[in-house]
């Protein structure tokens, strides 16, 4: 049961059940996830916020950004849409600034609090570099930028509308099989996708200033597999440009191959955890986890799909 809990601009709840429609987007690859849902119109103030929740755990929270009447010789309707939190930061523009050496809780500070967005990050990391905020940048490529430099990561902010650089490790599996099994979550359809035009063969890294780009490092799989894709990474842009490139060679490969998962009903709780695969011929793949979902309740269609990627190495085990 999924139960919409909005707040007008006088600070009042206004609760909701039942959509007639809905569709809800999360993907780890765009910032800010966003919703839309139609009710059977309820005379309401002016909604500002809302939080979903599935069985009592919040999946969405964040901002109303389209508040609509409708009417038609069908009915009334109330037409909600709403973006995730991330959404301030990405709708807000930076003050132009330059840092020398930024720490975290210095750039949350500038571009983050401001917007009554908070990070329960205690890992307090300081850039030893400089980083130019420029006219025109928003508030989520400041912060954006200074995670890729300190922590070598794309930050997210999470259900409760809280930043967070660094992932602690879950170890919790989502087990999804075709089979009816209380041990795991049942999907209709599978689908899977190998994207060689995603992975690189090279990461190419220019050591100083004055010389070349004379450091290689090489995905000796891909380049096993025939594939041709290299990059160029100027060495300023990170103190630790080998890592850099590792990670650069890694998220390729990640993207590189993924499963499409069709399941009945709502599945929101899944977002970012561990999973792992029983195909129909009991061939079981495990090392993913769970990158994107999509939720979408209609008259006619009660259905999530969910995108999986590998998570490092993953393996097929029979």
């Amino acid at each position: 049961m999924l139960r919409f809990v909005f707040t007008d601009v006088d600070k009042n709840e206004v609760v909701f059940e039942n959509p007639l429609k809905l569709s809800i987007n999360m993907d780890e690859n765009v910032p800010a996830h966003d919703m839309s849902v139609l009710f059977l119109y309820e005379k309401v103030s002016e909604l500002c916020d809302v939080r979903v929740l599935e069985d009592n755990v919040i999946v969405f929270s964040g901002i109303v950004d389209e508040q609509q009447h409708l009417m038609s010789s069908s009915g009334e309707y109330l037409k909600i849409t709403a973006r995730s939190y991330a959404a301030r930061l990405l709708d807000n523009e930076s003050v132009p600034i330059g840092y020398t050496h930024p720490s975290t809780s210095v750039v949350l500070k500038n571009h983050a609090t401001p917007f009554s967005i908070n990070s329960i990050e205690e890992d307090e990391r300081i850039y030893y570099g400089s980083q130019t905020v420029k006219k025109g940048y928003t508030n989520w490529q400041a912060i954006e930028d200074f995670s890729k430099k300190a922590y070598g990561t794309i930050p997210r902010v999470n259900e409760l509308g809280e930043i967070i650089f660094t992932e602690t490790e879950d170890t919790e599996v989502i087990e999804f099989s075709p089979f009816d099994d209380e041990k795991s979550v049942r999907y209709e359809s599978f689908v899977s996708s190998i994207k060689r035009c995603e992975e690189l063969s090279k990461v190419k890294i220019k050591a100083v200033n004055s010389s070349g780009y004379t450091s290689v490092v090489e995905n000796e799989d891909a380049i096993k597999r025939s594939i041709i894709r290299e990059r160029y990474l100027n060495s300023v842009l990170t103190e630790t440009p080998v890592v850099y490139a590792q990670k650069m060679i890694q998220n390729a490969k990640a993207k590189a191959f993924n499963i499409t998962l069709k399941c009945s009903g709502a599945k929101l709780t899944m977002f970012l955890k561990n999973a792992s695969v029983t195909l129909f011929d009991r061939t079981k793949i495990s090392g993913l986890y769970i990158s994107s979902i999509s939720y979408s309740l209609s008259k006619n269609d009660d259905t999530t799909t969910i995108i999986l990627k590998r998570k490092g190495d993953y393996n097929v085990a029979s």
